[in-house]
């Protein structure tokens, strides 16, 4: 056998056997047997919401959102960083999908909902999901199949190879619902203060 092909088979071998590995501690946020976003449960949205903050990917967490979301504040944040999202000129405690898109993708590539800190290193979002019996049913006319999930939540960034550590911790609400065999946040309440 010559040295080309020997070598040729090495590395066909090396790429087969790299190709096999997986790593338990990254689980896939897709299942790449069908192509399709892991969302089959609430559960599996927050933990997929999880690793769209971990690995910093705006596709993921669009996906995980439902093109009617609404991201809320608690009244008292309002003033502070709501925005005048109806265009009548006063702050107002909530914002759309594409505000929420648009801030996310600021923190993930800049550190900040606007460029004014360091790009972060890592983000981290650790979500503490209760179990189901502690699950709301959303009572509100037309969304009686939306469960209401409140998690005690933990942000953090690392900035600057670990030197310098940003986070919040606070309590968030997510209001999920089913489409098509398939679950989206819906709203988004962040009830923890600056």
């Amino acid at each position: 056998m010559t040295t080309i092909r020997k070598q040729a088979i090495l590395i066909l071998f090396s790429m087969l056997l790299l190709s096999a590995c997986t790593n338990p501690f990254h689980p896939k946020m897709w299942d790449n047997s069908s192509d399709v976003l892991r969302n089959r449960s609430p559960e599996e949205v927050l933990n997929t919401l999880e690793q769209a903050y971990l690995q910093k990917n705006i596709d993921t967490y669009s996906a995980l959102l439902h093109t009617d979301f609404r991201f809320y504040l608690i009244s008292s944040e309002t003033n502070q960083i709501g925005i005048d999202a109806n265009g009548d000129g006063i702050r107002d405690g909530y914002w759309d999908r594409d505000k929420e898109l648009e801030i996310t993708r600021n923190i993930f590539e800049y550190g900040s909902s606007n460029p004014a800190y360091s790009v972060p290193d890592a983000i981290a979002l650790r979500l503490n999901v209760p179990p189901q019996e502690i699950w709301e049913v959303d009572m509100r006319e037309g969304h009686e199949s939306w469960v209401i999930i409140p998690c005690t939540f933990t942000l953090s960034m690392s900035i600057n190879n670990g030197s310098g550590t940003l986070s919040a911790t606070g309590t968030a609400r997510f209001y999920l619902a089913p489409f098509n065999n398939s679950w989206y946040i819906m709203e988004w309440w962040d009830e923890s203060n600056l």
